[in-house]
């Protein structure tokens, strides 16, 4: 009895990894779309704040209220019911596909294809901060400071590694963890069925 409770519950349920792998390469579609719009339409921005607040809002405002729909979604495939586990395991694996995907391709734009595009925003940002900070009064050594890391990014853009690609690739993943774990907060859902809930492989 106490068994058939516990898979009522869907304890036992495994998650949709079919569904959550087609999610997460919609959603890395969708994130290198917008990351390369966002670039593109940075390198010509001339309002500091709107530059910012541009790549903020879309790259990871819409980007995560895309990922706690693709949630919902994925839970809904799951018969509307899923445990937290469940739930981190199917979010955690759409936003990891999603992750690699939009990285690898990016890198392959912004290297192969527009490769003068990030030095484009970077002179750009640094002509905006510049402005930004002259007529915010702030201290020439403040903005030499700013100016001088910004410069020193671009001047790095063409010694990326294939170690650097790599760290910079496990540090956005352990940051998708983070993230799949509020998500599966947020949508998991342990009310008994009136059935089991259906296994998938």
């Amino acid at each position: 009895m106490a068994e058939e409770k516990f898979a009522e519950a869907g304890f036992d349920a495994t998650y949709n990894k079919k569904e959550s792998i087609k999610y997460g390469l919609i959603l890395g579609l969708i994130s290198l779309v917008l990351g390369i719009v966002v670039l593109n339409i940075s390198k010509s921005i001339q309002t500091f704040w709107l530059l910012t607040g541009l790549s903020y809002a879309i790259n990871t405002i819409l980007y995560m209220v895309i990922a706690l729909v693709f949630a919902y979604t994925l839970r809904k495939k799951n018969g509307g019911f899923w445990n937290f586990s469940i739930a981190l395991k199917s979010t955690f694996l759409m936003l990891l596909i999603s992750t690699v995907l939009a990285t690898v391709f990016t890198m392959i734009y912004v290297h192969t294809i527009n490769p003068g595009l990030q030095e484009e925003v970077l002179r750009n940002t640094i002509n905006v901060t510049i402005e930004q900070l002259e007529s915010s009064g702030a201290p020439d050594d403040v903005i030499d400071s700013r100016v001088a890391t910004l410069e020193e990014q671009m001047n790095s853009l063409g010694q990326l590694t294939l170690k650097d690609t790599f760290r910079s690739l496990m540090i956005s993943i352990l940051m998708q963890f983070i993230f799949s774990l509020i998500l599966a907060a947020i949508t998991r859902n342990e009310k008994l069925s009136q059935s089991k809930p259906t296994n998938f492989n």
